[in-house]
């Protein structure tokens, strides 16, 4: 229940900590990547918690399923097939959630690109790649919903970035660098959307099962050494990531911004066990 406004223009709640407070009732959020296994966890998790979805991709097929999931929830969604690192695509994609939706609560920037190479091997057009999606697409799509968010007065902008993005990994040279980089956009958008009631946070996912990291998982090793090396004994999965996306587009985060929140059962805390 709102009782009163805050300076800042916010509803004080009566019981900040109800149950409503941790749901997306009512709420549209445009997942891109949702295509992918994280997207597709992200887009189906916040259905179940109240949103309806729009999920974006380039896969059109594993988009539909996604559609699919999230409407077998009781949640509304549709679909658009776009390419993040081609402006024209990404100016489209928030003309079209407009005339389906009309208006964009939650943006979950998840698509990436990588290109598992040494940085010996980088070519120019794999550098362009790789930047265009992880860096340029995210950040013009997050100017384009902010201006309707302003319009609407406030919203969510949420960054999947990566542990990559603070530690180095062979075959992720370029990819950890834009992670970085989205991490400082986090903030420096945080502090300058504030004032239009919105907040923009980042989660950073740890080693996943499934995923960037599946070609490195061939050799039949890696994967239970990576798991060996975290404390809760196993990879990130299935609705690990989900909650915690769903927590910060909530108004139970409501005063959280420019933040980053550490998603991977303990691997950045200890190395060696």
């Amino acid at each position: 229940m709102v009782t009163e406004s805050n300076m800042k223009g916010d509803p004080v709640l009566q019981n900040p900590f109800s149950q409503n407070s941790f749901g997306l009732e009512g709420k549209v959020a445009l997942v891109t990547g949702a295509s992918g296994a994280i997207g597709r966890d992200i887009a189906i998790s916040m259905a179940r918690a109240g949103a309806d979805i729009i999920a974006v991709g380039r896969n059109r097929n594993r988009l539909e399923e996604t559609v699919e999931q999230v409407n077998g929830v009781g949640r509304k969604a549709f679909s658009i097939t776009a390419d993040l690192s081609l402006m024209e695509e990404v100016k489209g994609i928030v003309q079209e959630s407009m005339v389906k939706t009309g208006r964009v609560d939650v943006l979950v920037n998840n698509a990436a690109a990588n290109i598992m190479k040494m940085a010996t091997d980088f070519s120019e057009a794999d550098f362009d790649t790789i930047l265009h999606t992880n860096l340029k697409g995210p950040f013009f799509l997050s100017q384009l919903v902010a201006e309707k968010m302003r319009a609407s007065q406030g919203g969510n902008i949420i960054f999947i970035t990566s542990q990559l993005g603070k530690t180095a990994m062979n075959f992720a040279c370029l990819y950890g660098a834009t992670k970085a980089a989205l991490m400082q956009i986090t903030r420096s958008l945080a502090l300058e959307w504030a004032r239009y009631q919105i907040r923009v946070n980042s989660v950073s996912p740890g080693p996943w099962s499934t995923g960037m990291l599946e070609p490195l998982f061939r050799d039949g090793k890696t994967q239970d050494r990576l798991a060996r090396l975290t404390p809760r004994g196993r990879l990130g999965g299935e609705g690990d990531i989900g909650g915690t996306v769903i927590f910060l587009a909530s108004d139970a985060a409501r005063h959280i911004t420019g933040q980053d929140i550490i998603v991977d059962g303990g691997f950045s805390i200890c190395r060696i066990l």
